[in-house]
């Protein structure tokens, strides 16, 4: 079930996030918000983000007065790197662990489920305590950093928090058990590192392209005042175990993500209507003269490999060029647009628009995680590492259906 609040309710849910308890259910917020309400100003250098707090409160208190100040909630993406790799893999274990679908916990009478929002790093230090017994000598935020840094591809950094024994073992263990589909990306995109390449190149749906150049350590001698001195550096060339490619195609989804919040939330409402009328006109022009058109194309064809569909392609059709796509298609990305458009930015995975609108951004990211497990991103993307074509089966199909309505995939 995909909750929902309004604008004056996400403003005491954002005063409770900047206090410390955005990791807490949504009423459990709402909750500390009215029984504090009285002594907000007196809890604010308690809180974990004071100015953002304290600017909450003013908002508040203007809200309060029917007065607009202007202040943008902000939602965070809970393991936004997470959540991308259980999209693309269809894992719904590692969804389950980060948000993507709804987890649920039987309340005392057994008869109604409750939503439980999850915290990633907690459910798997968790597990690793269940099975190493309580007296394990593990740190849930040293857990945290290894998590962070293994689904990247590093050996070094689980290997520093774990030691080399029993510890290090049931780490990955676990790892494997709750995220297999995100952890089977790690290893494929180890597996197929080519030790002569100088860079990696890809595009993605959107047509925005990433180059990565792969850059090694040279290290020199050098003469000073008759003392030798060694000096390292960076350069381009190739290297045999490189761990990056991971790191770096997550990073490019969740660029991708950030842009696509940008054209879906704050869309021209004026071209959206003059694209329906063509769409419900039959247009058919297929011009492929102009620079807009023949980016049309390509982000079509992108679409057509990939199964996602940029939102980008909104902005460049018009009466000449709407011809060279689908019309179904294109009505159904319109469909899938908010009612009004609304400004949002971004902090990395962090997302923020007036309280207005607080629904209508999760639901679009929602949308997204959705889109992409529905679409062959991860083998659109391999297929360009590698050079030949791939294709990577979901390991639940089906996962899609689930995204749409979960609760706290942005919380």
């Amino acid at each position: 079930m995909f909750q929902t609040f309004t604008p004056k309710e996400y403003l005491q849910i954002d005063i409770a996030n900047n206090f410390g308890f955005d990791k807490q259910e949504w009423d459990d917020r709402i909750g500390w918000f009215d029984q504090n309400e009285h002594q907000l100003h007196a809890l604010v250098p308690q809180a974990e983000e004071p100015a953002l707090f304290y600017a909450g409160i003013l908002a508040w208190e203007a809200a309060k007065a029917g007065k607009p100040s202007g202040y943008p909630i902000s939602l965070d993406a809970t393991c936004s790197g997470i959540q991308i790799l259980a999209a693309l893999a269809g894992d719904r274990k590692a969804a389950e662990l980060c948000n993507v679908v709804n987890s649920y916990e039987d309340t005392n009478d057994n008869k109604v489920r409750k939503i439980k929002r999850k915290d990633a790093y907690t459910s798997i230090y968790r597990d690793m305590v269940r099975k190493l017994g309580e007296s394990a000598k593990i740190d849930r935020k040293l857990t945290k950093k290894a998590i962070m840094t293994a689904l990247y591809g590093s050996t070094a950094q689980p290997k520093q928090v774990f030691g080399e024994g029993e510890l290090l073992s049931t780490f990955y263990e676990t790892m494997e058990e709750r995220a297999p589909g995100a952890w089977n990306i790690n290893e494929t995109m180890l597996a197929i590192w080519d030790p002569t390449a100088l860079t990696y190149e890809w595009v993605l749906p959107d047509n925005f392209h990433v180059v990565i150049k792969i850059m090694g350590s040279v290290t020199e001698t050098v003469q000073f005042l008759n003392e030798p001195f060694d000096i390292s550096y960076q350069v381009n060339m190739p290297i045999k175990n490189g761990r990056s490619l991971n790191a770096n195609m997550t990073h490019s989804v969740d660029g991708m993500i950030v842009r696509e919040m940008g054209w879906r939330c704050n869309y021209n409402p004026a071209k959206i209507q003059e694209l329906v009328k063509l769409l419900d006109a039959g247009a058919a022009g297929r011009s492929t003269r102009r620079p807009q058109d023949k980016l049309v194309q390509t982000l079509w064809d992108h679409f057509q490999n990939s199964g996602f569909l940029s939102a980008r392609i909104l902005q460049l059709l018009d009466i000449d060029n709407i011809g060279l796509v689908n019309h179904v298609a294109i009505a159904n990305l319109i469909h899938s647009l908010p009612k009004k458009p609304f400004e949002t930015f971004s902090v990395h995975d962090r997302f923020s628009c007036l309280p207005n609108y607080g629904n209508d951004l999760r639901w679009q990211y929602n949308n997204l995680l959705a889109l992409i497990a529905e679409s062959n991103l991860l083998g659109f993307i391999v297929s360009q590492m590698v050079g030949r074509h791939i294709v990577v089966n979901k390991l639940d199909p089906h996962l899609a259906q689930d995204i749409r309505s979960t609760n706290y995939a942005l919380s």
